[in-house]
C-alpha cells in the first residue's frame, strides 16, 4: 500500500480509533469504580473516627432515626409518568423534598448530610405510585434506611454543639454536594451494578490495551521502524494489503463488540422525562 494510506491505517485506525476505545474503557472503569468504592473509614465498624478525611467520598451508613418520625421521609423524589397531570403541579415537573439528616457510619461516627436544592440525585429504584389520581414514579429515603451517598466531606462548625470557647468552636463532619456535581444517594443494588460495570470496563481496557500493543509492537513494528528510521524515499515505505485488511477488520470488530456488549449488558434503562419549557 502507499505511504499515505499506510499512515492512515497504522496511526489513524489502529492508533487513534483503537486508542480512543482504550481510553473510553479506562474512563468508564474509573467512573464506575469511583461510584462503587466506599471510603475506608466508612467500611469497617472498627474504623477510627480520626481516619476521616475531607474530600470526595462514597459513604455507607444508616439514616438517623432521631431526625424524623419513622414515616417521615428525609428525601422524596417523584417523577410524573405522562398522562393525567398531578393536581396543582407544573406538568412534567419533578417533585423533590429533602432536608438535612444524620448518617451513622458502621464505626458509630455521625456525618451530617446537607442536601442542596437542585443538587441532589437519587440513583436508586423508583416505584410506580399514584398522587392525586396521577401516575408517578416515587423514591424515598426514610429514617432507619441503609444507604450509600456520595459527595464532598467537609469539617465545619457545628452550631448545635458547644466548643471550649469562641476560639475553639465545636466542629462536625458534613457531607454536601461537590463543587461540580450533585449529592448522589444510591441503594445496595445500584452500587453492586456499578462494581460489576467497573469490572466489565476494566476487562475490556486490558483487552484493548493488549490489542493496541500487539498491533504496534508486532504487526506494524517494521513500519514504525521505517518511519522513524533514517530518511529515505517515502514511496518505499508502506504495509501490505494483508496486514492492512487484518488491522481494519480487527479494530472494527473490537470497537463494535465493545460498544454492543456495553449497551446490551447495561443494567440501567433510560427513562426520558420532558421538563417544561420556560417562556
Amino acid at each position: 500500500m502507499g505511504f499515505v494510506a499506510s499512515l492512515l491505517i497504522v496511526y489513524g485506525v489502529a492508533g487513534v480509533v483503537l486508542g480512543a476505545a482504550f481510553a473510553i474503557a479506562i474512563g468508564r472503569c474509573l467512573h464506575h469504580q469511583r461510584r462503587s468504592q466506599v471510603a475506608a473509614y466508612a467500611r469497617s465498624p472498627s474504623a477510627s473516627p480520626g481516619a476521616m478525611r475531607e474530600g470526595f467520598a462514597l459513604l455507607r451508613g444508616e439514616v438517623g432515626a432521631e431526625d424524623a418520625a419513622p414515616d417521615d421521609a428525609v428525601i422524596a423524589v417523584e417523577i410524573p409518568c405522562g398522562g393525567r397531570p398531578v393536581p396543582g403541579a407544573t406538568p412534567g415537573a419533578w417533585h423533590t423534598r429533602a432536608r438535612a439528616f444524620s448518617l451513622r457510619l458502621p464505626s458509630g461516627a455521625a456525618v451530617r448530610v446537607e442536601p442542596a436544592s437542585g443538587r441532589l440525585t437519587l440513583d436508586t429504584t423508583f416505584v410506580p405510585a399514584s398522587r392525586g389520581g396521577a401516575l408517578v414514579y416515587r423514591s424515598e429515603v426514610r429514617p432507619g434506611d441503609a444507604i450509600y451517598i456520595a459527595g464532598s466531606v467537609r469539617r465545619e462548625i457545628d452550631p448545635s454543639a458547644a466548643g471550649t470557647g469562641y476560639r475553639d468552636a465545636a466542629q462536625a463532619w458534613v457531607l454536601r454536594a461537590p463543587a461540580h456535581g450533585n449529592l448522589c444517594v444510591s441503594s445496595d443494588t445500584v452500587i453492586a451494578h456499578h462494581a460489576r460495570r467497573a469490572r466489565f470496563h476494566r476487562a475490556w481496557a486490558l483487552a484493548l490495551g493488549a490489542a493496541l500493543t500487539a498491533l504496534h509492537l508486532g504487526l506494524f513494528r517494521a513500519f514504525h521502524a521505517s518511519v522513524l528510521g533514517p530518511l529515505g524515499p517515502a514511496g518505499g515505505i508502506g504495509i501490505g494489503i494483508g496486514p492492512a485488511a487484518l488491522a481494519l477488520f480487527f479494530v472494527g470488530a473490537a470497537a463494535l463488540a465493545y460498544r454492543t456488549l456495553a449497551e446490551q449488558t447495561s443494567p440501567w434503562t433510560e427513562l426520558r422525562v420532558e421538563r417544561p419549557r420556560t417562556a
